[in-house]
């Protein structure tokens, strides 16, 4: 071989080598940008979980330096029973709940584990996580898992309800679990979001649940979530419980008096270590939930009665706020009938109307057996009865079902169908509020659209009230008149 044709040759063979060098160069650094571009946080580890490597969504969410990273193993910021399952079965893990834990710091996330197997041994782990602390904000705040009542919306100048309101403050200020009983009406909801508002859980979710009004053989489910399959109708992807949903702020769970006997001993479970478990799940879950509940129920007399467990009750009575009865603060009824009065004129800013001292005498004699809620009730519908702008004692009207008659023609003498009573009702109504039907629909409490097809079903003629009144004044009729009450 001529020199030149070794030269020839020895050329060709570095420039295959240096070809091949910038290729591969190059296939890293499009590698490197590829990863680095990914909206979601990526980690690769090798066999013994030791982070190798990292992009720089994964660093800004975790909150450490790319230095301090790799030397750290994975199973020592995520301790989850989700990544000892891929371990031990090679399984790929998708849109799984987790939180890694660094500096004593918990970050929540959703997180895709896929194993990297070489001859069916695995010698590595490929993540890809996604910050859901954003995410979890905005879902509550578009559920609408949010408190909007403070301390300042609790209207009283009575001084037993304003040591209430003192004790309710410190309460916010811990963490402990708070019972709240009160008869209903009296504003324990209000309580409760006032409590989380004013605590340092404020940013955070609430979350409230009627635990009356969940089925029985969802209350599971619905409280603590459930996996993909476990049961028929079960959505595919599982749905997270309310307990998750107010990870990192506080779950009120309104009349927990009607809690069935076996949910109450999970709940206490959930209360103890903080960890829940799905139903059809295998592996606990933890939460970081203040719990507020509330009942009209005395729940020592069901303790007693074995209706509700004893140890739940002192796990929520930690601190304990009892709720006074209107009647019982009888000297904020005027004030607080003013505040809904105010209320209204704020909707209705043409026409605002006040309230004469002659219909305050009329409510401070009533006894509101439902509390702050019937006070409203009876306000709203003497605000809109009221045509002028002064409400007085004749828009006062009681609607107790105890105390009503129906005295146009003596129905109280007759057994009629219910048909012909409640047409009669309707015709009462139509006339006392001149033909207007949607003030009359008011006054029945019910709405616009089916006094309208009672109208018609009932053969009733608008036209023949419309000037009712201008032939004659015409008084409260029996059937919606306040009747007085003997004391």
């Amino acid at each position: 071989m001529e020199d030149s044709d070794f030269i020839q040759e020895e050329s060709n063979m570095c420039r295959i080598d240096m070809d091949s060098i910038l290729e591969y160069d190059i296939s890293s650094f499009v590698l490197q940008a590829i990863f680095d571009c990914c909206y979601d946080g990526l980690i690769i580890t090798d066999e013994n979980l030791l982070i190798k490597k990292v992009n720089i969504t994964a660093v800004k969410i975790l909150g450490i330096k790319e230095e301090t990273i790799y030397t750290t193993y994975l199973n020592e910021i995520l301790k989850d029973d989700v990544l000892k399952s891929v371990v031990l079965t090679g399984e790929n893990k998708f849109s799984q709940d987790c939180s890694f834990y660094i500096n004593g710091k918990r970050i929540r996330c959703v997180v895709n584990l896929v194993p990297v197997k070489l001859r069916g041994r695995i010698i590595g782990l490929v993540l890809a996580i996604r910050d859901t602390r954003n995410l979890h904000r905005m879902v509550n705040n578009v559920v609408g898992y949010k408190a909007s009542f403070t301390f300042d919306d609790v209207i009283t100048r009575n001084e037993n309800v304003k040591t209430i309101i003192s004790l309710a403050k410190k309460a916010a200020r811990t963490n402990c679990n708070i019972l709240i009983e009160g008869e209903s009406g009296t504003g324990k909801e209000v309580f409760a979001q006032s409590i989380h508002n004013y605590s340092s859980r404020s940013r955070g979710p609430f979350v409230a649940v009627n635990c009356a009004a969940i089925p029985r053989e969802l209350v599971e489910s619905e409280l603590f979530g459930y996996e993909k399959g476990a049961f028929t109708g079960a959505s595919r992807g599982g749905n997270p419980g309310k307990f998750e949903l107010a990870d990192g702020g506080t779950i009120f769970l309104d009349e927990i008096g009607e809690l069935p006997l076996d949910i109450q001993s999970k709940l206490l479970r959930v209360l103890d270590n903080l960890k829940i478990v799905r139903v059809g799940g295998n592996y606990e879950k933890p939460v970081d939930v203040r719990v507020i509940a509330a009942t009209n129920k005395v729940l020592k007399d069901e303790v007693e009665n074995k209706n509700f467990r004893s140890d739940l009750y002192y796990r929520l009575n930690v601190m304990s706020i009892h709720l006074l009865p209107l009647r019982s603060r009888r000297d904020d009824i005027e004030l607080l009938a003013q505040y809904f009065v105010n209320k209204l004129n704020v909707k209705n800013p043409s026409k605002p109307k006040y309230i004469d001292s002659s219909y305050v005498v009329e409510l401070n004699q009533h006894d509101f057996r439902g509390n702050i809620r019937e006070l409203r009730n009876v306000v709203e519908r003497s605000y809109y009865l009221c045509e002028g702008n002064m409400i007085t004692s004749k828009h006062f009207i009681e609607r107790n079902a105890e105390n009503a008659k129906i005295s146009e023609n003596n129905f109280q003498n007759r057994i009629l169908p219910l048909e012909a009573v409640e047409k009669q009702c309707i015709k009462n109504a139509l006339k006392y509020c001149g033909g207007n039907a949607l003030k009359a629909s008011q006054l029945l409490d019910i709405g616009k659209a089916t006094i309208y097809r009672k109208i018609k079903k009932y053969g009733i003629d608008l036209n023949s009230y419309n000037s009712s009144k201008n032939k004659e004044q015409i008084s409260v009729n029996s059937s919606f008149r306040q009747q007085p009450e003997s004391r």
